[in-house]
């Protein structure tokens, strides 16, 4: 490797909070230590990273290209700096979890319970979408994920729980639940474009020869729910990132059928003991949801 690896998180820290007195702050150096790390790396390669202006720092064109890689890269020696850790302090390896808003009914009490049984294995949480947790698995950078069904053969996974697409309302909007009406008179709310994204793909289909008008679009469900909240527009979002929580939001069905399976998913050539415990107990504990519900 050309690089220090403490150089590529500077770099990942630049670029999310773009000001190198800030990312100094962050990293606990100081801003000319900051500016001869970035240098270094763009000098071992022979790039630029950043533009840099009175404002701060931005990711250069070349910097948006690889920045993913480095963010990517950063979490797997993070991962395997917490793996040695915690197999040299008690021969369990810890445990890296993604999962999206779909899952928030379900996973804190199987995060909750799993810790109370083993509560030498450290866990994190990602709040990831489907495609990102299928690469990520696929990497070994994440161990478990909640998500859609994988659509790698190399992933096992087995169903847990289900969500389905909905209309998002404001209450104070809300007249009737003829989604048509909302979709004709108000602004759709979508998150950023993703050629990958299913939810982005499954939304585009339900417009399919419906008039709709798309004039924001946005970077996560939270900014969306809140924009909702202020009357700013309406949105098609999984009916549990709201469900439950926003008492303010009409959550009005689609007349077709738009649920989908949520799946435990891991990478079988890449586990350990903590997340065969963590398969089993998910298993054990979704039959007895199964039961109880029969």
């Amino acid at each position: 490797m050309k690089i220090n690896p403490k150089y590529l998180h500077s770099v990942e820290t630049l670029a999310r909070v773009q000001n190198f007195r800030v990312a100094a702050e962050i990293l606990c150096i100081s801003q000319p230590a900051l500016s001869k790390q970035i240098k270094n790396v763009e000098e071992t390669y022979d790039i630029e990273l950043f533009i840099r202006d009175n404002q701060g720092a931005t990711l250069s064109d070349t910097g948006k290209l690889i920045i993913d890689e480095i963010i990517a890269l950063n979490r797997h020696i993070q991962k395997t700096n917490d793996h040695i850790l915690s197999v040299a302090q008690n021969h369990f390896a810890s445990l890296s979890i993604g999962f999206g808003k779909s899952s928030n009914d379900f996973l804190p009490g199987y995060i909750r319970e799993f810790k109370n049984k083993y509560n030498n294995i450290s866990i994190s949480l990602s709040d990831i979408c489907s495609f990102e947790q299928e690469e990520q698995l696929l990497s070994g950078s994440l161990d478990i994920g909640f998500m859609r069904q994988p659509k790698s053969k190399i992933l096992h996974s087995i169903p847990v729980s289900s969500d389905e697409f909905v209309l998002a309302v404001s209450k104070d909007l809300y007249t009737e639940d003829q989604i048509d009406f909302y979709l004709e008179n108000f602004n759709l709310l979508m998150m950023s474009n993703h050629s990958k994204s299913m939810m982005n793909i499954k939304t585009m289909a339900l417009l399919k020869n419906r008039s709709h008008n798309i004039t924001n679009i946005f970077a996560d469900i939270q900014t969306i729910i809140t924009l909702i909240l202020s009357n700013a527009g309406v949105a098609i979002l999984p009916k549990k990132s709201i469900l439950g929580i926003y008492d303010a939001i009409k959550l009005i069905p689609f007349a077709e059928d738009t649920c989908w399976d949520i799946h435990m998913t891991w990478n079988p050539a890449r586990t350990s003991k903590s997340v065969d415990l963590f398969i089993e107990y998910v298993q054990a504990a979704s039959i007895k949801v199964g039961a109880a519900a029969e």
